[in-house]
């Protein structure tokens, strides 16, 4: 049986990551999560300072090609060598990491819904719609915490040049894609159950073992 896969989107900010998180927490080990940002372009070749100004919101700045031969592996039953991103340097890592298909596998990014050839390969395609301001403060609190951004005032410059008119352009319109919108500004667990149900029922259908 092919794996189950499900692409989770959203804007900047708005709990991708810990909504997959939370999805996969109902079943076990049958499930992988890929993150998009781990497939972020290579920047090695441009100054340090020019890879932190890069914009890091649009299309163009994912590995898509790389992104979709992988999902197509997987799909084939075979594993991949997904790659890492370092965001304090800005760079992909020379080393990758070898990850095996599963009966459920989630791809979570800001940038999933995007591409057609992208989104084609996908069986449920969810947008997570959470209030602006809350993912502002979000975005912002990751990018210091995680050393993206150096401080509070480069956090913010970098969302005022690139994530607020990106959003506009290329996030929010994948509003328009997903077969799932789910509203989660207070990241209600009942939400994820909806999911969860969701993936569960079409797994049944498939007789994929959940």
């Amino acid at each position: 049986m092919q794996p189950f896969f499900i692409g989770i989107t959203g804007g900047t900010g708005s709990g991708k990551t810990t909504f997959a998180n939370m999805i996969a927490q109902d079943f076990g080990r049958n499930v992988l999560i890929i993150s998009q940002d781990m497939y972020y372009k290579d920047q090695r070749n441009q100054p340090l300072e020019s890879r932190k100004k890069a914009n890091m919101d649009c299309p163009d700045a994912v590995d898509f090609d790389l992104l979709i031969a992988h999902i197509k592996q997987l799909k084939k039953g075979k594993s991949i060598d997904s790659p890492l991103y370092n965001f304090t340097e800005h760079v992909r890592e020379e080393k990758s990491i070898t990850l095996e298909p599963h009966g459920v596998i989630v791809i979570e990014g800001l940038l999933v819904l995007s591409v057609k050839a992208m989104r084609d390969l996908l069986d449920l395609k969810i947008y997570v719609d959470v209030d602006s301001d809350l993912r502002v403060s979000r975005r912002i609190l990751r990018d210091v915490k995680e050393g993206r951004e150096p401080d509070l005032e480069g956090s913010i410059e970098q969302y005022l040049l690139s994530a607020y008119p990106m959003h506009k352009r290329y996030v929010e319109p994948q509003r328009n894609y997903a077969d799932l919108i789910i509203p989660w500004n207070v990241m209600e667990k009942e939400s994820v159950e909806t999911v969860v149900a969701r993936i569960k029922s079409e797994l049944d259908e498939r007789n994929i073992k959940s």
